[in-house]
């Protein structure tokens, strides 16, 4: 009967890390501590046990001849069909399981891996386990979390090739909370920005493009001689509200956005929303980006994303 008065053995609180390269996050137990090592890989492990560490790496791919978001799951079923182990799927999640021994400084080692293909990331989870160790009763506690550590896996970036008649392009796509961000219409202070702006857009294709409608393209062309011009130019907060401006123009008119006022933890930004897809763009500090790091014909990429992601949600 004293098993009946046993203490219940109490719950196990979670923290929530950031994977590195901001690719998404995973939860640890809270009593854990948890470092980065020099080649960006998470290392955790239970305060004051040796016993077993856990560590946790990633690599995102995509495949230039499809925009396949299961691409990372495909590959690791393919992989314990071809190398063994055990496969199981919980949610969008492929997870291959198997283990191995090794040996280090003399000590013998069980090393445990859940290889788990998400999107177009997989992810390496692995449990490094002392031989002589394995007996604990934290090795097996920290094995029993595993399926929670696994199934609080988040994956916000993906990655993907989008094919047009003259170019390939490669992009990252980041999903982002709603409820981190409040959205806003325009008001008088933001249409006067977008009239100036426009205006300004209108006097650069003169100046640096055909004189024609500010198309992807011709924006493009206007945003390299801009670039280009070692006489006295047009300061770069003006190229950014004037491009930017006239770029999510363009999407306004022909793919039905709206402009609106974006406000989340690091600020606000003017974009363009699309409401029946859900899908945003900032125009002006797109340009800007691009301003900073030196990029040119970049509009004609943009403008290629975004109408993959329309299709794609359609």
């Amino acid at each position: 009967m004293w098993s009946l008065f046993r203490k219940k053995r109490k719950e196990t609180e979670f923290q929530t890390v950031g994977l590195p390269g901001d690719i998404g996050s995973v939860a640890f137990p809270s009593d854990f501590v948890v470092e980065l090592e020099e080649d960006s890989t998470l290392l955790t492990y239970p305060k004051d046990d040796d016993a077993i560490s856990l560590r946790v790496s990633s690599i995102s791919f995509a495949r230039k001849d499809e925009n396949n978001e299961g691409a990372a799951k495909d590959f690791v079923r393919s992989s314990a069909e071809k190398t063994g182990g055990q496969y199981y799927e919980y949610e969008e999640k492929g997870v291959h399981a198997y283990e191995e021994l090794s040996e280090q400084d003399g000590q013998a080692l069980l090393i445990k891996y859940w290889n788990v293909g998400t999107k177009n990331t997989i992810v390496v989870f692995s449990a490094t386990i002392l031989v002589a160790k394995n007996d604990r009763q934290v090795v097996q506690n920290t094995i029993d979390l595993i399926p929670h550590i696994v199934a609080s896996l988040i994956v916000t970036k993906t990655h993907g090739f989008i094919d047009a008649e003259d170019r390939k392009v490669e992009y990252t796509e980041e999903q982002v909370s709603p409820s981190c961000q409040e959205v806003m219409p325009f008001g008088n202070e933001e249409n006067d920005w977008l009239r100036q702006s426009l205006e300004g857009a209108s006097k650069l294709g003169l100046q640096y493009g055909s004189g024609g409608a500010l198309t992807p393209p011709e924006l493009d062309m206007i945003f390299s001689r801009w670039v280009n011009d070692d006489e006295e130019k047009e300061s770069a907060d003006t190229i950014a509200n004037a491009l930017g401006a006239a770029f999510g123009e363009y999407l306004v008119d022909h793919h039905a956005f709206r402009w609106v006022c974006v406000t989340d933890e690091y600020g606000t930004e003017i974009g363009v929303r699309h409401d029946m897809r859900e899908t945003m763009a900032f125009p002006r500090s797109s340009v800007q980006k691009r301003i900073d790091d030196g990029s040119t014909d970049f509009f004609q990429d943009v403008y290629l994303i975004i109408c993959n992601q329309l299709g794609r949600k359609d």
